[in-house]
């Protein structure tokens, strides 16, 4: 079990020290221990603790009485007062805060803990009684009908909400006044029925009493229908202590019924004819249309059997359909109706069961409709549909006919398509062969040009010449080289658009020319040729790393 939680309240040091040992000593946890009452306050807000043993005459402007009072106006916490002082004025103050205990210094330990004990379970059965208090009152004031409970001398002691709202009393109105004040009603005999039910007069009664025909004037001066019940509340001892008054609002229903009596004229005045049947098929009501369909007055319809209205040829399909509703709800269909001077016309007949509310078949609902314009419509429709059946067929066919050419017309795109994949393969294979001679005029051309200018080129290098002309005939050499190189071509091979210039740049940068040097053989300035090497960094995607763009070139040539 989890040890109750205590806050001690003392202002005396030692006398402190004293009481926590010997609580601790109980098997009790001190929360905390505070010396003033504003201290105690506070602390109980915010440590919550399960008691508060309080000192009543404590240090400061608040005394141990005004502190409990405090404490119990935001939390429900048991205190028990500690005090050296028991006159008559410490004990009434200390009543109205309603403590669980009093001790009087000096006190015994046993003393101590027996009423901690009486007060935490005093608290426990408070605490349950009060939250059976609460559920019986929010189970109460959740009915949803109106309820009214009295004491023994018929004083209203609750009211839910509902209640409330239909006599415009509040509850905290009407505690304590009697029944007939709040709950006023009018009506029939409805005021001797109400001198009745007095607590004597259930006492030989052994069910609750049911009130007809009442009417509540309201607070509000308005007048409401009700149904009321009223039965004893016996305790257990089976003696009357009180009664409680069920009550509903029926306004509801009385409009209801008075829809029915509308629904009943409305049948009557219904252009559909409308019969009811007892089950030997005899009509005991035809509304005003039934009649006029069939030729009849109202009156003359009275107790002839519905077979006598049918068609003789229609009369065994009639009866049928009547006889299937003993295993069936409903039954309807089309079928031809005699009227009085002897023609035919075609009708819609639906049949239903009447049932009671118990359940039990006790008659046959049957309407019926003049359908003669509608056959004449559907005759119509029918003469319509068949002409365009016709002209659908005509449609198919012609929309057969177009889909075979369609289809011919698909055939010979599609050998077209296949004579145009292979003249591509064709032309596939005369380009690779153009670019094979291609290639071979290339390298024949870079093998002249080894074996005639190279050696002219490495014998001038060789010979001690200005700087001038070495830089000249290194030129020279470059350019050479730049004609037949085959490293332009894979760059833009390699998917790198650059410009005839950027590659010339990108072959001098990766021979180991400086900027200067690019620019003197190019005769552009320097920071033109900057603007160059940015350009061929970002098209070869070197834009955000730091590898040297002649390594590069080296490599990928």
């Amino acid at each position: 079990m989890q040890r109750a939680r205590i806050l001690l309240v003392e202002d005396e040091g030692i006398i402190a020290e004293d009481i926590q040992m010997s609580l601790q000593d109980f098997g009790y946890e001190v929360c905390a221990i505070a010396a003033t009452g504003e201290d105690a306050v506070a602390m109980a807000q915010l440590l919550r603790p399960d008691l508060v043993l309080m000192d009543v005459v404590l240090q400061g402007s608040m005394d141990g009485i005004e502190a409990a009072h405090q404490i119990n106006s935001t939390l429900r916490i048991p205190i028990v007062y500690l005090t050296a002082y028991a006159d008559n004025t410490i004990l009434e103050r200390a009543k109205i805060t309603e403590p669980f205990g009093y001790l009087t210094k000096p006190f015994r330990d046993v003393e101590l803990n027996s009423t901690i004990e009486m007060a935490l379970c005093k608290y426990d059965y408070q605490r349950k009684l009060m939250e059976s208090e609460e559920w019986l009152s929010v189970t109460l004031s959740s009915i949803a009908d109106a309820l009214i409970a009295t004491d023994q001398k018929g004083s209203i002691r609750f009211m839910n909400a509902v209640a409330e709202s239909l006599t415009g009393w509040t509850c905290c109105e009407a505690t304590g006044r009697a029944l007939g004040t709040v709950l006023s009603l009018a009506g029939g005999t409805t005021k001797e029925s109400m001198d009745d039910l007095s607590l004597e007069s259930f006492q030989k009664r052994s069910s609750a009493v049911c009130l007809e025909n009442v009417t509540l004037n309201a607070r509000n001066g308005s007048t409401i229908p009700l149904e009321v019940r009223v039965a004893p509340i016996r305790n257990m001892e089976n003696r009357i202590i009180g009664l409680v008054v069920v009550f509903r609002d029926i306004s509801e229903r009385l409009r209801n019924e008075k829809h029915l009596r509308l629904l009943s004229e409305m049948v009557q005045q219904s252009s559909e004819g409308i019969a009811f049947l007892k089950l030997d098929h005899t009509i005991v009501f035809a509304n005003k249309a039934f009649a006029e369909v069939h030729g009849y007055t109202c009156e003359e319809l009275m107790n002839r059997s519905l077979e006598s209205l049918n068609s003789p040829d229609e009369f065994p399909n009639i009866a049928e359909m009547l006889n299937e509703l003993t295993t069936k709800e409903c039954t309807g269909g089309e079928c031809w109706n005699r009227r009085k001077d002897g023609t035919l016309f075609p009708c819609l007949m639906h049949n239903n069961v009447l049932k009671s509310e118990t359940g039990e078949v006790i008659g046959i609902i049957t309407t019926v409709q003049d359908i003669t314009a509608i056959k004449a419509t559907e005759l119509s429709l029918r003469a319509s549909h068949e002409a365009l059946a016709e002209y659908s067929s005509s449609l198919a066919a012609k929309v057969e006919e177009r889909t075979i050419d369609l289809e011919n017309s698909r055939a010979e795109l599609k050998r077209y398509s296949e004579s145009l994949e292979k003249t591509n393969e064709a032309l596939k294979i005369i380009i690779e062969g153009i670019e094979e001679q291609k290639r071979e005029v290339e390298k024949k051309i870079s093998h002249n040009l080894n074996l005639t200018i190279s050696p002219i080129l490495d014998q001038l290098k060789s010979q001690n010449v200005p700087d001038t002309v070495h830089f000249l005939i290194k030129s020279l050499e470059f350019n050479l080289t730049n004609m037949f190189s085959s490293f332009g071509f894979n760059m833009v091979k390699d998917g790198h658009v650059l410009t005839p210039r950027e590659i010339r740049i990108c072959e001098m940068i990766r021979s180991g020319l400086s900027s200067k040097q690019i620019a003197k053989v190019m005769s552009i300035s320097p920071q033109t040729v900057l603007v160059h090497r940015k350009n061929i960094r970002k098209k070869l995607s070197l834009g955000n790393s730091r590898q040297n763009l002649a390594s590069f070139l080296k490599l990928n040539l």
